[in-house]
């Protein structure tokens, strides 16, 4: 059994929508949804059945789609290695694959891929600030944490990973546990779990959850396989997925950001084909219409007019 997971919660809803139509748009090779949420359920969803652990509907194909709600108090994207431990111990205990994706990803090939992918290791993308040498003086820092707690490094790496996607096998889920092992190492160190980020790159920790991503792949023993920034959209390359950083597309005032300087990403066209397809229609046709046609007109007007440097 293959399950996808993701998180949301208000408006990350129309995202998870998004996401949901891209996966069955390229080949559905999952056999299970599981998305954990917060707060209210979008009124747009199907019709609804209880379940032992929350709430299921079936998408065309029948792929079915468990909602659990989530317990805890951190922000959400803190919550990462403790829900994926959840999720392969007690709520899906016969699944041998899992994906996650954040619920504002846009999967652009054929699913199948990330299935072949995950048989080579735990898979794990680049993240746009990439390069992050063995010598990087934050690293020594987490090297130092790790084995002075008696995580001993055994992988170095000279770049630096994103914890929007990751893929395993129920064979390597030891690296699930080291996720965790490293999070308890860097939490203290993060200034605070209620939000995103509350520090910078100088300290230690800047995000603990994807940090800690980071030390996992430096203490573990389950082989991992990686590609680079491109994987997330993040520059050109094999695009497996659009991942877009800092102001999420379905939040953001094209004019005004145009005039700014800030031109339409690749990632707010593909939020925009994507959060109505053959499964979700969340939002009003025209205005779907209407942004996909101000995306690419702004974003070919973005060669000539946009804002660079600092």
């Amino acid at each position: 059994m293959k399950v996808l997971t993701t998180l949301a919660e208000g408006r990350y809803f129309l995202g998870a929508a998004a996401l949901i139509n891209s996966v069955v748009h390229h080949g559905t090779y999952i056999d299970k949804i599981v998305i954990g949420y917060r707060d209210e359920l979008p009124k747009w969803l199907p019709e609804l059945k209880p379940t032992a652990n929350g709430h299921q509907f079936s998408l065309s194909m029948g792929v079915p789609v468990e909602l659990i709600e989530m317990a805890g108090s951190l922000h959400m994207v803190h919550e990462k290695p403790n829900w994926f431990r959840y999720l392969m111990e007690e709520l899906e205990p016969a699944a041998e694959e899992f994906f996650f994706f954040d619920s504002d990803i846009i999967v652009n090939a054929r699913m199948s891929f990330f299935g072949e992918w995950v048989q080579q290791g735990v898979a794990v993308c680049g993240d746009i600030n990439y390069v992050f040498s063995r010598r990087h003086p934050i690293r020594i820092q987490w090297a130092k944490l790790a084995e002075t707690e008696g995580q001993l490094v055994k992988n170095t790496y000279d770049q630096y990973y994103n914890s929007g996607f990751l893929g395993w096998r129920r064979e390597h889920n030891e690296f699930i546990t080291d996720w965790n092992n490293a999070f308890q190492l860097l939490a203290p160190h993060s200034g605070g779990m209620k939000q995103f980020r509350v520090k910078d790159r100088t300290e230690m920790v800047l995000s603990a959850n994807q940090d800690s991503l980071n030390v996992a792949m430096m203490i573990t023993e389950v082989p991992t396989s990686t590609i680079g920034p491109e994987a997330m959209g993040f520059e050109y390359g094999l695009q497996l997925m659009h991942h877009p950083l800092g102001p999420k597309p379905w939040n953001r005032n094209f004019f005004l950001d145009f005039f700014k300087g800030m031109p339409p990403r690749q990632a707010d066209i593909k939020y925009w084909e994507n959060v109505n397809g053959p499964e979700f229609k969340p939002v009003k046709k025209h205005k779907v219409i209407w942004n996909i046609l101000v995306c690419k007109a702004f974003r070919f007007l973005g060669r000539f007019y946009r804002k660079y440097g600092g």
